[in-house]
Order: structure tokens, then sequence, then C-alpha cells
């Protein structure tokens, strides 16, 4: 499991020490349990506490100081993990963390501006939401638990906190409008435990981890991890929160602990990802068609005399197939296959490659 989480990061590990993370502010101690962030401008940010607090959102200046509040009418706070914002400038709470991996009442919060909001409080509207692929509650594979909510091209994204062993955090998709809704699984990606995402107009997505940051661009749609991934290492601490300033910065927040003390507020300059051609010319290969019913082709780009060797898994990590020493296009078929994701790594002399499927 760990060579494949190696080869899953799809380009660049990056040493976030070349890089420039700068500690801006001290938190005061009414946010040691921080966990979402939204930017609204350099110098004003949105953030609130997660279950160790009532359902209040906090307006903070870039220094850590008090700007705001905003109270949500109606609302019991279980477990605040993540709050994102649309175009608009309509905000999502998200009540999502699930550490028990049982919750059936999974309900994100939508308000309006709350820069625009007269008074102190706010009755949002409910989208409510359940997993497309959870049957069992608890969830047996511990992967039910949600620190991570984004916003794009009208719908919320969520990605989860991976509790068990798989190494593999989930992606859901569903409408940003109130009701009730089914959070359907469109990918997964190996990653450790996720606390934070964020999605900036210019097509990037930062998602966050206690030591780490992953920029995904390059992408097309919502195909957020079939681009390109920079993978920039921190210092370990409780980072729980990030959010754009521009599109080459990010704040990050970083809740009390025990081991790492201090509620505190980051600035993260990535001016120089590197670029999909960075390198040597990579050899590619194709799946087709994907999604797939029956069966899936790989087709390879290979020089003279060159093999490759395939692994098929599925999204919890297990191996479902192989086969070495391969120098044309090969048929794999996919009946026995369970509809969901599954992951084929390819290597050659020279390289691994990562390539994602759906059978359905």
């Amino acid at each position: 499991m760990k060579n494949l989480l190696t080869f899953l990061f799809l380009y660049v590990v990056i040493n976030g020490d070349a890089q420039t993370l700068r500690q801006i502010a001290i938190l005061p101690s009414y946010l040691n349990e921080n966990s979402g962030l939204i930017v609204k401008s350099r110098n004003s940010v949105w953030t609130h506490n997660d279950s160790g607090d009532g359902p209040i959102i906090y307006k903070i200046d870039s220094m850590g100081i008090l700007l705001d509040s905003l109270f949500l009418n109606g609302v019991i706070a279980k477990d605040f993990e993540d709050i994102a914002q649309d175009e608009n400038g309509n905000v999502y709470v998200g009540d999502i963390g699930n550490n028990a991996h049982d919750r059936t009442d999974l309900v994100i919060y939508k308000i309006s501006n709350p820069d625009s909001i007269v008074g102190n409080n706010s009755t949002p509207e409910y989208i409510q939401y359940s997993y497309s692929d959870q049957t069992q509650f608890p969830d047996p594979n511990q992967n039910a638990d949600c620190e991570a909510l984004f916003h794009c091209n009208n719908h919320l994204y969520l990605i989860t906190k991976n509790w068990g062993s798989s190494g593999f955090a989930k992606l859901y998709k569903l409408p940003d409008t109130a009701g009730i809704h089914v959070a359907q699984l469109i990918d997964s990606f190996a990653s450790p435990m996720v606390t934070a995402a964020d999605f900036h107009s210019s097509g990037k997505l930062a998602v966050l981890s206690i030591d780490r940051v992953s920029i995904f661009d390059g992408f097309t749609g919502d195909d957020f991890f079939g681009g390109r991934n920079s993978t920039f290492f921190f210092p370990l601490t409780q980072k729980e929160g990030v959010s754009f300033v521009t599109a080459n910065s990010l704040y990050i927040t970083q809740e009390n602990h025990r081991f790492f003390p201090g509620a505190k507020l980051y600035e993260f300059r990535f001016e120089n990802l590197l670029s999909l051609n960075d390198g040597n010319e990579k050899k590619d290969f194709t799946l087709s068609p994907n999604p797939s019913t029956h069966f899936i082709e790989i087709t390879p780009n290979l020089a003279p005399n060159e093999v490759y060797n395939y692994t098929l898994y599925n999204a919890k990590g297990q191996v479902m197939a192989e086969q070495n020493n391969l120098s044309s296009k090969t048929h794999l078929s996919t009946n026995e296959l369970n509809n969901g994701i599954y992951f084929v790594l390819i290597k050659t002399n020279t390289q691994h490659i990562t390539k994602r499927f759906i059978k359905q």
C-alpha cells in the first residue's frame, strides 16, 4: 500500500520549505477549535469552530481581530467541519463531521453572503444528504467522515477523511440547492487524512491535510484529480482550514492542540508550480471505454522493444488483476467487477503511470 500511495501522487512532491509558509496571526482562544475558512479579502475571512461551539460563524481580520459574527437560527451545531462559498457570495456551512461513520443527519447550511446580512443572525436553507455508496451504519471501512467541502459550477463537493486502511479519500458531488440529496461518489485519490479543501476560479483545487497541501490543476470539468498534483509538505501541526487568497496563495488555519499549542493563521505562497511538461517527455497510455461496462482496453505508447506491466486496484487499494511483460494493446475484462472506481497502475522501465476508470 505504501508504494501505491507513492505512485498515485501524479506528478511531483515538493518540500514546503522551498516555498513560503508564514504565520501571520495567533487566533483568539474562542477559535481554539477553528475548523473551516473562507477568504472574502486579504484582510477579511469567515471561520467557525467544530463541535465545541454553537451555530456561529466569525468574521476576523488577518490579525485575528473579531470584526463580526453571525448566528444560524434554528440550528444545532453537531460537528461543523468546513465552509465554502460560491461565485455569488453565498456561503455553505458543512455540519458534516462523522467520526463514528454512522450519522444519518448530515446537512450543509446555505446562507446569503454574510457580509450583506444586516444584524447578527440568519435563517439558513438546509441541504440534507447521504452518501450514495454507504449501506452500513457505521461504515465498516471507516470512510464516511468528512472535513472538506468546496463549491464549483453550481455543485458542492465533499472529500472524506478516511480513517480506514485503504489510503483513499473519496470525492462526492451534490447540488447546491436546498432539499434532500444523495451525494454521488465520482472519484477517489490516494491521500492522508483530508481536513479541508477550496476551489479557485482560475482552475485550482487545494486539498489540505495536517502536514501538507496538494494543489490540483490542469484538469477538465470536475475531473479534479486527472491533471497535475503539486504537493507541498509542512511541519506537522493540526491544520484545519484552507482558502485561496489569490490564485497563488492560501490562508491556512491551525487549531489548538496539546501537542501543537495555539490557534494560528498562516499564509502560504506557491508562485511556481511545475508545468505539466516538466522533465522528460512521458509516454502516455489510454484506457477506453471509460466508463466501462464489460471491458477496458489499455493502449500503450512504447519505445521499440519496451514492455509494460499493469496492476488493477479497487478503491480500497486491493489488487484485482495484474499482468506482466506486455508490448501491445491489452483487453481487460471488467464483467466480474462491482460498480465503482478503479485504478490501473502501469509500469515501464522508466515510469509509473496511474489511470482511473469507472465501472458501471
